[in-house]
């Protein structure tokens, strides 16, 4: 999943919308992070955890060309964002642009952000790429993007044609994906607002 889908699914667990994002620009423990940030970031990569590892996303991996497997995560990523802009009527009550615009405020207004994500949050205000995420052009754009910062960005470049290749298939997975996911960050923060056995909350 890419920053679409992080931000439906903060949105949709009321967790942090910077945290969501920001966990992207984030490595090792993240137990210096303050919340609500660091329960955005571990929901993102609890979510990012059960995608690398999902039977639907094993399968469309395979079903890359031989040549151009070591690059479908990547593609997959930003070809998930696609259709959830594509068919976003049916995850939220806003329309996209006004959710896109509450987002980058939202994470504007947040602190402290990792500090390699405040460019990438100033770019994605200026240009409104989740609302360009609906558009095939512009999906292919950012990959090309995304490949300038590879040691071999043509490998990413080369693959990127399997997106629309197998994109019957990939939008069909989406369709199972995304609720699945929705309902597992659900769970996943039930589980750690619950208080720990013994603890102060804890009946007597």
């Amino acid at each position: 999943m890419n920053f679409l889908a992080h931000l439906l699914i903060a949105d949709h667990t009321n967790t942090s919308l910077a945290g969501a994002v920001g966990a992207d620009f984030v490595r090792g423990p993240l137990d210096a992070w303050p919340e609500p940030l660091r329960t955005g970031m571990m929901l993102h990569r609890f979510i990012d955890a059960r995608i690398d590892h999902h039977p639907r996303v094993l399968a469309l991996k395979a079903a890359f060309a031989a040549e151009h497997r070591r690059m479908a995560g990547i593609c997959l990523d930003l070809a998930f964002d696609h259709q959830l802009a594509r068919h976003w009527p049916r995850y939220h009550a806003w329309p996209l642009p006004r959710f896109s615009q509450y987002c980058y405020q939202q994470m504007q207004a947040s602190a402290p952000l990792p500090e390699r994500f405040v460019p990438v949050l100033g770019a994605m205000q200026r240009t409104d790429w989740l609302v360009q995420y609906q558009q095939r052009e512009n999906i292919d754009g950012a990959l090309y993007n995304i490949a300038r910062r590879l040691s071999r960005p043509e490998r990413l470049r080369a693959a990127i044609p399997e997106i629309w290749r197998l994109e019957h298939a990939i939008a069909d997975a989406f369709s199972e994906l995304m609720p699945e996911m929705l309902s597992d960050a659900e769970q996943y923060v039930r589980q750690k607002k619950r208080p720990a056995i013994g603890g102060a909350s804890s009946p007597k």
